[in-house]
């Protein structure tokens, strides 16, 4: 179980917050002045959760010129994972350095990205389907969501819970989170990825060739032929040719060499290729700290799992040879391509003195000048057909892996119609946890629309699964924040239940802008009962008095049937005494 303990600042730069099990309150509060309760610290709160939890995000956030007042402070953050009490502490000088502790120990220096791979691969034990430990913060981002992230997010795609990621994607963190195999969507979404860059491939060789020639492809091609055939006659003139025996002699010396020049272009011209790959390839700059990893598995890990062994082992592995190995062999690569590159250049200007002196032999033979001609146009239209072929032979090679890759995302796409039956019962489970969610948070009765979940799967090549569901309807905007609201609590309760090592908190800031009054009483009411259900369940949320608390003029006829201070974490007003750091933000 992944829970929070509890806030805090070695620095005093805060209170601790202890966090608990159950339903978890922020609460903004107006004072008398009537101030806006909106800058007073709440997101904040989220945010230096996040923050400890290793979010990039947030970070360039909190190392603003705005919070430059932070700069000397430090925070922690508790939490349970794995059986295991872990503490993450970071200040804000050093946006990667982070300080790491378990069960009370020493607390060890770790640079985030690591620790990230760390927490991914205990967050991972005992999880089914695929899982890779560097999804540790794109999964984190969908249990922890300021108000900025939140209110970015669309109602026609609730899966979108992280920017930057493509459909067969968030299906697979989300079937993952849900329980639902991803193995196939996950090979569905490779085989598409890879799929879409051998076309782009396509595309650019097919550029060059328009761009370099002036012709389409088909002209390009029929002129590769064109010139193909060209060779073979004059080749077959030269078989034709009588020779006496001196002059027979010649003439098998010059097509040797003439033979070696056209085979050293075709392979210069390769090398000039990987040569610039390799000098673009040294422009990549990786910073990652496999020691620390390794040492600190070593240390606190006596036993692993097969699958952790497998996934931290191949991360650390291509952690440390990316790092350590991999400048050194490109620059290494990079001397050999040159050097290769020098030699053939050596061994052309040699073969081409050889076959000068040879035309020179036949320059003084008046009998062998058509032969001398013929021969420099037959190297002329071989070293020309060289360098056409080598984007002919490109584009069949990407071709013929177009087609395979095509017929894998076909056979992949079948698969998962042929095993959509096996999902059924899970699919089933998520659906009742989202009925029972709206029914307890809306009056289905009194609307026309009946809300739905739904998640198809589909033979289509470019999209084979679909999720859908609705809500009863409201206003455009109310409706669009609680089917985001409803699909998330969702996926969490169905999660939780699955009492795997996936976080058992959610937290939510701001989302209850635009829900009806009503509504959200009821959906406070159902899911403070819903996570009494569930063990060591948290919610946390961000509210503001005035959006569960109202006038009797509003003519409002629910209540909370919770006590309120029962369950508020920090209570934060509109003056800077009441405020979280003592000032506002916004």
């Amino acid at each position: 179980m992944f829970k929070l303990v509890s806030l805090s600042s070695p620095s005093g730069l805060f209170e601790n917050i202890v966090f608990r099990d159950g339903l978890n309150i922020i609460l903004g509060r107006y004072s008398k002045s009537g101030k806006d309760i909106n800058g007073i610290g709440k997101t904040t709160i989220i945010n230096f959760i996040d923050y400890c939890l290793l979010s990039d995000g947030v970070k360039s956030e909190l190392f603003k010129e705005k919070y430059d007042f932070l700069r000397r402070e430090r925070i922690r953050l508790d939490f349970m994972l794995g059986g295991k009490k872990y503490s993450i502490e970071r200040g804000f000088e050093d946006k990667k350095k982070v300080f790491f502790t378990t069960n009370g120990g020493d607390a060890k220096e770790y640079i985030d990205s690591d620790l990230r791979l760390i927490l991914g691969s205990e967050m991972g034990r005992g999880q089914t389907g695929v899982y890779e430990p560097i999804w540790f913060r794109t999964l984190m981002s969908f249990f922890v969501q300021n108000d900025h992230n939140f209110s970015q997010r669309d109602a026609t795609n609730v899966l979108k819970f992280t920017i930057g990621k493509r459909q067969p994607e968030l299906f697979t963190f989300i079937f993952l989170i849900l329980g639902i195999d991803n193995s196939l969507i996950w090979d569905f979404d490779n085989s598409s990825v890879e799929l879409k860059s051998l076309r782009a491939d396509q595309t650019r060789i097919n550029k060059q060739i328009v761009e370099q020639t002036g012709k389409s492809i088909e002209d390009f091609r029929g002129e590769c032929d064109s010139v193909s055939r060209k060779i073979d006659k004059l080749e077959e003139g030269l078989d034709n040719y009588q020779f006496d025996n001196n002059s027979a002699d010649l003439e098998d010396k010059l097509q040797v060499l003439s033979e070696q020049i056209s085979s050293l272009n075709k392979q210069y011209l390769y090398l000039v290729s990987k040569h610039r790959d390799i000098q673009e390839s040294l422009q990549i700059d990786v910073d990652v700290d496999p020691d620390e990893v390794s040492g600190f598995y070593s240390e606190i890990h006596s036993e692993f799992s097969d699958f952790i062994r497998r996934s931290l082992n191949e991360v650390i592995e291509f952690r440390h040879e990316i790092a350590t190995n991999r400048r050194k062999f490109l620059k290494e690569r990079e001397a050999q391509y040159g050097g290769q590159l020098s030699e053939i250049k050596n061994k052309l200007i040699s073969l081409e003195t050889d076959r000068s002196k040879i035309f020179k032999m036949l320059d003084e033979k008046s009998a062998f000048d058509a032969l001398k001609s013929a021969y420099a146009n037959l190297v002329e239209e071989k070293s020309r057909l060289s360098s056409q072929l080598y984007y002919i032979e490109q584009l069949d090679h990407i071709e013929e892996s177009i087609a395979s890759k095509k017929s894998l995302v076909s056979s992949t796409v079948a698969k998962l119609i042929a095993k959509k039956n096996e999902s059924i019962p899970t699919i089933d489970e998520i659906k009742s946890i989202f009925l029972d969610l709206v029914d307890g948070s809306v009056d289905i009765d009194s609307s026309d629309l009946s809300p739905y979940f739904n998640i198809e799967f589909k033979s289509n090549q470019s999209s084979p699964i679909k999720l859908s569901l609705e809500v009863p309807r409201g206003s455009s905007l109310g409706k669009g924040r609680f089917k985001i609201l409803a699909f998330d609590l969702t996926v969490f309760i169905s999660s939780v239940l699955r009492k795997t090592e996936f976080p058992s908190f959610l937290i939510h800031d701001g989302v209850f802008h635009a829900i009806a009054h009503k509504t959200r009483i009821k959906f406070l009411n159902y899911i403070n009962s819903k996570l009494g259900e569930l063990d060591g369940a948290q919610y946390i949320i961000t509210v503001n008095e005035d959006e569960i608390i109202f006038p009797e003029s509003e003519g409002v006829s629910i209540d909370l049937d919770f006590n309120l201070e029962d369950k508020i974490l920090i209570t934060l007003e509109d003056n800077p005494d009441h405020m979280f750091l003592g000032k506002e933000f916004g």
